[in-house]
């Protein structure tokens, strides 16, 4: 699934993987690559979002994170801590597929508060192939859904928006990442 600065793909782990994280992080190319539990992505807008305010800082020299990566995970969990992103985020023991993004490049925008603008060329196929094969892990072409337990998951309170209104609240998780009281959450 690809969107004009992110690229995600599902994929599988094999039943006695014991440290996905680790041997993704061991062979990944680069910290543009993310490895997401299945949870964590709920919509394809959501991971915009969260690429857009990360690229934001990154182009800035602002990033609270000291990767690209980290700092994405960061707005996706919608916390100013890093850790606490990483277990909102990631992939836990007995999770049977995730989620390989690619995070597009940036530069900064001429004007003063405008986007950044995408400026990479985004992971192609076959790149994302190489990948997932040197993981050994299977693609599962399971769609992007959202989900109630996921939304928690990600420390999304899910009170009070009516139904519906899913993606709002992902997106709205996302922008209060530099929140001051969404930083205690």
């Amino acid at each position: 699934m690809t969107a004009w600065n992110v690229r995600c793909v599902g994929v599988d782990f094999p039943s006695d993987e014991a440290d996905a994280i680790g041997r993704f992080l061991s062979v990944r190319p680069s910290t543009r690559w993310v490895l997401l539990g299945h949870h964590a992505a709920q919509f394809i807008q959501q991971l915009q979002a969260a690429w857009n305010q990360a690229v934001r800082q990154e182009v800035r020299q602002s990033m609270v994170a000291r990767s690209i990566d980290a700092e994405f995970l960061r707005y996706l969990a919608g916390t100013h801590h890093i850790a606490e992103a990483f277990r909102r985020t990631g992939v836990k023991p007995g999770d049977g597929h995730g989620w390989i993004v690619h995070l597009d490049s940036a530069t900064k925008s001429d004007e003063a508060h405008a986007q950044p603008t995408p400026a990479g060329k985004l992971a192609s196929i076959a790149e994302e192939s190489a990948l997932i094969q040197s993981l050994g892990w299977a693609v599962n072409s399971q769609d992007i859904t959202h989900s109630i337990e996921g939304m928690k998951r990600l420390g999304i309170n899910t009170e009070g928006w009516s139904k519906g209104r899913e993606e709002e609240a992902c997106i709205a998780h996302v922008l209060m990442a530099d929140d001051q009281s969404s930083s205690h959450r």
